[in-house]
Order: C-alpha cells, then structure tokens, then sequence
C-alpha cells in the first residue's frame, strides 16, 4: 500500500457578521478542523477498452473532523475536492463511494468493473472495502474534475467527530505525472450555537503523484455485462449449431475456423457438418436433430446462403442447404417469438449483411458481425448466446427519510 503523506488540514473556524477574521488561536475562535491522512493510490491495469490514451487511478481518500474540546460539533459538513493536470488535458472522478446513503450500510466491497465503475463485490471479495456508513450521505461532481460529500446530521442531532473514508476511481491522461488537488470545506453551525458569527474555512491544496510504480488493482469487467461463455465442456455451456452454404473452399475454412473458435476460446457446445464425417449419415435427420437440440442456430451469410434462404436456387441443387433453411422457416412460422431469438445470423469478415436471408430480417431484426476472431471482435454475438448485455435496467432505489426529518437541499 503506498500512502500519500504528509497532507493538510482545512481549519474551521468563526467569523464576525460583519466579515472581519476573529482571532482563530486554540480555545477562542477555531472549531477545529478536517485533517486529511493516509491516501492511498493505486493505478487500475489494464485500462479498460474504451478510455485509450488515459490512465485510471482508485484513490483512497482518509479524513478526520477534529473537534476543540467543548466546540459545537456542525448540523453539516462538506468536502471538496478539485482536481487538475498542470501539464495536459483533463481530469475526472468516473466514480465515488459512497453514494448518497439515506439510512445506515454495513461495511461492503467494491471492485473495479470494466467501465471505471465501482461495482459492489459479493462476499466482500474486492479491492474496495468501505466500512459502515451512518446517514446522512450525499457525493456532488462524478463524472467531472470537482467532487465532494456532504455528511448531515439529523433533525436536532450533530454530525459525529472521528474519521471518515472514501474511494474515487480518478481518470486523467496517459501522460500526466500527478494532479493538483485544491481542498475546500463547508460547514453550519444551529443558530444557538453560532451567536451570530458566521462559518468560515482556510483551504489547502496539495499534489497527488500518480506515476510512481505502486501496487495495480485490476479492472474486473461486470459478470453480468462481461461476455464470457462458461468453460469448455460444462453442462451449461449453449448449444450451438453452425447452419452455412458452401460457397467455395474458402468459406468453408473460414466458418471452420469461427466454429473452433466458438468452441475453445468461447466455451461453447458447438456442431457443425465437417465434425461429423466420420461415418455414413442421412444428413436430412442429422441437420433436423442438430436444428431442434441447438439453443442457438448460427446461420452465416454468404451470397449462395441468401439464394438458397429466399428461395431462388433450383431443386437440384445445394439440397442440404435447402433441407436446412426449410426447416428452419418451417420452425419460426410455427414459433415466431422462439425461434427468431434462437436463429442468430452472422456476417463473418469480408462478408455483407445483404447476404443475410430475408426470412432472417437482415434490416429490421438484430445481426451479428463478427469482426474478428477475438472477444472484442465477437462481443455482440457472445453476449447474444450468454444473456449477458452490456447494461442493465437500475433497480429504483427506496428513499425514504425518517419521519420529521426533512432533507437539505445542496
């Protein structure tokens, strides 16, 4: 763990109505101060696809509210932070925690998903671990250089003294050594307790260095938005069959080689007609089991796929892939919302979407180019088999507030 120390304190203090500075020497006017301590940085490897040219970082950001003895503790507080890159372009906070909390959370862990956010990890098992948060919380900036949180007492209650923790996943360009951080705090006082001075605060600023070599945490994409298939040969590994023309010998390597590639990179059940060459086979009942036993049906567009598939290829010839597509017409006709979403059609490279059947809706209904044969390449048409999409309806959060305790605008 490498720390970031020594750090400053914002003093908190009291001013005159009349905006003139009182004397803020220990036991007159200083209420005390927030003293940060033990930032932790670590650099998140490998930066997600998506954020080229920058670097992330997840900050552990320690403070303390120090109260003088007999000083009234404040009905809210708030600390702010903005960020900068003296050298080049622009910071940000992708993520914060905690977020607002409106009642208290026991102690949770977080990790670093693969879009910067930090993801609650089950079983505490993350690179984040925030203890138990009392309300009331709220963060102010995610997503822009400036973020802050504002800690709220309840109605007739003080904000408690004593130590705080957060976490910031921070996003700044490849190559910026460190960022400026400028410190700034808030506070109020209930009116008894004020005597007609009014809150006021000292600022502080530091550098935070971010190319030292420190201990990685790495960015663990979300399971359920990370288009990964289970391991090869499991029982729940999909079923999938390979339904293609044989154009010429090219395209049949080259649906070869994507159908292995489904099968050992992906950790699919995969069938296709060249695995099957080992005896003597009525291909009719061999294609009509391989089309009813699948979860998923490939079909690859090709031109003689598309001629076949619209039903302009003479009787006597391509007659497997005849018996193929009219079976797989004959089982969307008779199951529409099954089969279209079990029938996935794929434009391998080199090839169109305009070679797609038309009973397959090359235009109206989703298709799945596969780029290359990568993860990255075929991540649309791997989430399509998992059931993992890339997001995912929030659940609407329950807020409610304790009765007579009305909440603070920002």
């Amino acid at each position: 763990m490498a720390a970031v120390d020594p750090l400053p304190e914002v003093a908190l203090l009291l001013a005159d109505g009349g905006g003139r500075w009182l004397d803020a020497t220990p036991g007159d006017f200083a209420l005390g101060s927030i003293a940060l301590r033990g930032w932790q940085v670590h650099p998140v490897r490998p930066v997600p696809p998506g954020f080229a040219g920058q670097q992330a970082c997840l900050v552990k950001i320690n403070y303390d509210l120090r109260l003088e003895p007999d000083a009234p503790g404040p009905s809210w507080f708030e600390v702010g932070l903005a960020l900068s890159c003296r050298e080049s372009g622009t910071v940000s906070v992708a993520d914060a925690v905690p977020r607002t909390v409106l009642d208290p959370q026991p102690p949770a862990s977080y990790r670093v998903d693969g879009f910067l956010n930090l993801a609650t990890a089950a079983g505490g098992d993350g690179a984040v671990h925030l203890p138990a948060v009392h309300p009331l919380v709220d963060v102010f900036g995610v997503g822009g250089p400036e973020v802050r949180w504002r800690h709220s007492a309840r109605r007739g209650e003080q904000t408690r003294p004593g130590s705080y923790t957060h976490w910031l996943v921070l996003l700044a360009p490849a190559d910026c050594p460190e960022v400026a951080v400028e410190v700034s705090a808030r506070f109020d006082l209930p009116p008894d307790d004020a005597l007609g001075n009014l809150p006021a605060t000292e600022g502080a600023a530091f550098t935070l260095r971010l190319a030292e070599d420190r201990p990685a945490v790495a960015a663990a994409p979300d399971p359920a938005a990370a288009p990964t298939a289970p391991a090869p040969g499991t029982p729940h590994a999909p079923r999938v069959f390979v339904s293609y023309a044989h154009d010429d010998e090219p395209h049949v390597e080259a649906v070869r080689v994507f159908s292995e590639f489904l099968a050992r990179d992906c950790g699919f059940d995969v069938h296709m007609d060249r695995w099957d060459l080992d005896r003597r086979r009525d291909w009719y009942l061999w294609a009509t089991h391989q089309i009813t036993a699948a979860d998923f049906v490939l079909v690859i567009a090709s031109p003689m796929c598309r001629t076949v598939g619209d039903g302009r290829m003479a009787d006597k010839s391509h007659r497997g892939l005849q018996s193929e597509m009219g079976i797989l017409r004959e089982l969307l006709h008779s199951d529409r919302a099954v089969w279209s979403a079990k029938l996935l059609p794929v434009v391998l490279s080199g090839r169109t979407p305009a070679e797609i059947p038309l009973f397959l809706q090359p235009q109206s209904a989703d298709h799945y180019v596969v780029a290359d044969l990568s993860p990255a390449g075929a991540e649309d048409l791997v989430r399509a088999i998992t059931g993992r999409p890339p997001y995912f309806r929030p659940q609407a959060a329950a807020r409610t507030a304790a009765p007579g305790s009305p909440r603070r605008l920002p």
